[in-house]
């Protein structure tokens, strides 16, 4: 269930303001810390990789982004975005990103740019965005020792990533279920019904071979690999079930 494009801006808003307020109380040592999620980075680099992505995100919809970013492996064009910014603050980058959303119509958010695993809608674009900012948001602040709440509309957002990934996720890493029908509930989220392999759609009312159900919050976080284990309540068909636990993946 895709929330109201509306609430992606709010979602946007919230999280770079909850990340900017855990930057702004850093002590300077903290700076070199080293992140726990992404252990080969420091606080410092997670930052400049926030501050990369929004800038390019924000080349590729203004049509000015110099390399196609699925034409190079990702962890290279990733390392090489993060010296490019080392040291900028993620704020004006964010900030320009944002307002520029703000501004497009509803032709431009359904237009499809370059992006890390080829054409993807506007829209997509930013709500995965707004997953990064908040993932590597959850991470800074466990480095630190810090809390790090979310909102209804970024939560909403992230879940239906996380969901959608699913039928991706199987085809990609080997295990497709051509033909089986996937029901996510995620509490007061929502629910989605999805197919067993990439490109596949269920019927509206289409019965499910396997339903998940957990809570939102923990769902996003095993599906960005930030937790371990099986945080869901599986019926139906358990081979599909452990394949979907072996490939759910919402990180390129």
């Amino acid at each position: 269930m895709t929330p109201p494009l509306d609430t992606l801006l709010e979602g946007l808003d919230a999280t770079h303001r909850r990340v900017g307020v855990l930057l702004a109380e850093l002590p300077a040592a903290a700076w070199t810390r080293a992140v726990p999620a992404t252990p080969a980075w420091s606080v410092a680099e997670v930052v400049s990789h926030l501050a990369e992505g929004d800038q390019a995100a924000l080349a590729s919809i203004q049509g000015r982004l110099r390399q196609d970013p699925s034409s190079m492996p990702l962890d290279s064009w990733t390392a090489a975005g993060v010296a490019v910014h080392a040291g900028e603050p993620p704020e004006s980058a964010a900030d320009a990103l944002r307002w520029h959303l703000a501004a497009l119509d509803a032709d431009s958010w359904r237009a499809r740019v370059p992006w890390v695993l080829g054409p993807t809608a506007v829209r997509t674009v930013g709500q995965l965005r707004l997953q990064e900012a908040w993932v590597h948001g959850h991470d800074l602040a466990e480095a630190v020792g810090a809390g790090f709440g979310v909102d209804p509309a970024s939560l909403a957002w992230m879940a239906d990533i996380a969901a959608k990934v699913i039928p991706g996720g199987l085809s990609r890493r080997g295990r497709p279920h051509p033909g089986a029908v996937i029901r996510v509930r995620l509490g007061e989220v929502g629910e989605w019904l999805l197919g067993g392999a990439v490109g596949e759609r269920p019927a509206p009312g289409a019965t499910p071979d396997l339903t998940i159900e957990a809570e939102p919050l923990a769902f996003v976080l095993r599906a960005a690999g930030r937790s371990g284990g099986q945080p869901w309540r599986a019926e139906g068909d358990q081979a599909l079930a452990a394949d979907v636990a072996a490939t759910l993946s919402s990180v390129s």
